[in-house]
């Protein structure tokens, strides 16, 4: 029997599906916000899940083992039931007798269910500790035999992060920081703090950081968390997150230290640009102590990241510079979202013992179904739309582009995760002094301090970023500095520091798109764009066909290309 494994994300944060196919690579992922369109969707992905089997043509009978990126076994011994409750519903005696059985056995470390179908068919279920699945995310991907590991977010079942390492010998946890001490908690305080929304906002933050002064409140703040060997303690006099009846993840205390709290919606200042550079450089050095102290234990010269707080894409682009690690894999989704994909390879590798070679690391995360030109075309038909279909398509979008037009690109299978890496894309010329500005405003309707990623063809990138001999940035997952003659040339996609969040795109995976990058430097004189995900603010990235001409329709973009055909205003 040919074997499929799906994974699931349900723990509360970007719900995700992902089924992979006998071979064990990723056949198809999608988060259920793109298809449910409620942005950062809880709800268990139900869509995502139809979405994956109908894709790859199979049902979801046909799938053997399901694996859930979160361990309920921790939560067997705090039973929130009674015999009695479970009389009023009797479809909770099933998990009444596991948290009785739990308690009378002493605990437990995982556990294993099988639903039996209708037909006689068997699906086994299995639960993963949520900080290994997101470990397995990065490992599994990496390419890397052996290496170091390091895992950081909020929280997960009673932790908050992971350190360890792969050897030959097998794979050893070294350390894991127990709740409620949480690096992912302690920025999203100050996201809190600074009038933005926590587990949610972060990146707002990390790019208001670029506009402060880090030393101005550095003394005030390096006290409330501190390093000893692997692990690390916040002071919780200053913060509430991990305390269910309080407003606020901080504490009065905190307000005491540095005032009053930013209320949601007020412009900051430079008093806010101050604090959170502060958080920013604490962060970073934190983890940059931990990692060293980490490869002083292992002398492992490979290191694989997961887990929230990697989305830090600051943060990411000075591991290499500021730890003793020469090659560093995160990937396209270190968030919850990559939980699906980090269960079901853990699963498959570690759980259902099955053969896995070693693969080169993942350069792509376009994990969505392609839509045929037949369906595109049905729907512009079924809208009544005017649209062309230009001999040379990219020639075309190259000199609407060039002209300051701000496009839609809409191509092939979509991407995993919150980054638009050139099929879900919104593209302009990162030449023109006000292209951020008109995007922000009239387009993305969102804050003007919020930069643009640069997509640079991976071989040129070294020509307009000081990038470190080797790295690449195939995921929008690191910031670097901009030489300063690019600084010059690309003022849209070029931050208040100086620095970009570079896309390195790479012509195996994203063929069409690096041809657009050519064909727009014959006109500017530069392969670079301007690329941002194809959405409004408050709106999950377009999947479909129909959400790519919802969101062009009600927004300022000048022009949609849909597969071959070109739409303008």
């Amino acid at each position: 029997m040919v074997q499929y494994i799906l994974g699931i994300n349900c723990s509360g944060f970007h719900s995700s599906a992902c089924l992979l196919g006998p071979d064990g690579r990723v056949r198809v992922a999608i988060a259920e916000e793109r298809l449910s369109r409620v942005k950062q969707d809880k709800s268990f992905p139900r869509l995502a899940i139809r979405y994956c089997c109908e894709a790859a043509g199979i049902e979801l009978t046909d799938v053997a083992d399901v694996f859930i990126g979160w361990n309920p076994a921790p939560y067997l011994l705090q039973p929130q039931q009674t015999l009695a409750d479970a009389f009023q519903n009797r479809g909770k005696l099933a998990q009444l007798t596991l948290n009785e059985l739990a308690a009378l056995q002493g605990g437990v470390s995982s556990i294993g269910q099988t639903l039996t179908g209708a037909a006689g068919t068997p699906m086994r279920l299995h639960y993963v500790d949520h900080h290994r699945a997101h470990l397995a995310n990065a490992l599994l991907q990496s390419g890397f035999a052996e290496a170091d590991f390091f895992v950081a977010d909020g929280f997960g079942e009673t932790t908050t992060g992971l350190m360890g390492t792969v050897t030959a010998a097998g794979l050893q946890e070294l350390a894991a920081n127990r709740t409620p001490h949480s690096l992912g908690l302690f920025y999203g305080a100050f996201t809190e703090f600074l009038g933005f929304r926590p587990n949610g906002d972060e990146w707002k933050i990390m790019a208001l950081a670029a506009r402060g002064n880090p030393q101005t409140y550095y003394e005030a703040l390096r006290p409330l968390i501190q390093v000893n060997g692997l692990h690390f303690e916040l002071d919780l006099r200053y913060f509430e997150f991990f305390l269910f009846f309080t407003p606020h993840y901080y504490s009065p205390k905190l307000v005491e230290l540095l005032g009053p709290a930013l209320p949601a919606g007020a412009g900051p200042t430079q008093r806010e640009f101050d604090i959170v550079a502060a958080v920013q450089r604490i962060t970073e050095e934190v983890v940059f102590e931990l990692l060293g102290n980490l490869h002083a234990r292992t002398g492992q010269r490979r290191l694989v990241l997961g887990g929230g707080l990697l989305m830090n894409s600051v943060l990411n682009g000075k591991l290499t510079r500021h730890t003793p690690y020469q090659e560093i894999f995160i990937g396209a989704t270190p968030d919850d979202t990559g939980i699906s994909v980090g269960s079901a390879l853990y699963g498959r590798q570690y759980v259902l013992n099955l053969p896995a070679e070693l693969r080169p690391a993942s350069t792509h995360n376009f994990f969505g179904r392609e839509y045929a030109v037949v369906e595109i075309e049905a729907e512009l038909r079924r809208r009544k739309l005017t649209y062309d279909c230009p001999p040379d398509l990219i020639e075309a979008t190259a000199a609407l582009l060039h002209e300051g037009r701000v496009v839609g690109w809409f191509q092939g299978a979509s991407e995993l995760g919150q980054r638009a890496l050139g099929h879900r894309s919104i593209l302009a010329n990162p030449t023109l002094p006000d292209m951020k500005a008109r995007v922000n405003a009239s387009i993305k309707y969102r804050e003007a301090f919020r930069p643009f990623a640069p997509a640079v063809p991976q071989e040129r990138q070294a020509e307009f970023f000081e990038v470190p001999a080797g790295e690449t940035a195939f995921f929008m997952e690191k910031v670097f500095p901009l030489l300063p003659p690019a600084r010059q040339r690309l003022p849209a996609v070029t931050h208040d520091d100086g620095t970009g969040r570079l896309q390195s795109v790479r012509a195996d995976d994203n063929a069409l798109f690096h041809e657009l990058l050519l064909a727009f430097e014959k006109r500017s004189g530069v392969p670079v764009l301007l690329n941002t995900s194809f959405n409004l603010n408050g709106m999950p990235m377009v999947e479909s066909p129909a959400d790519a001409l919802d969101c062009y329709l009600r927004s300022g973009l000048d022009a949609l290309v849909l597969g071959p055909y070109l739409l303008r205003k």
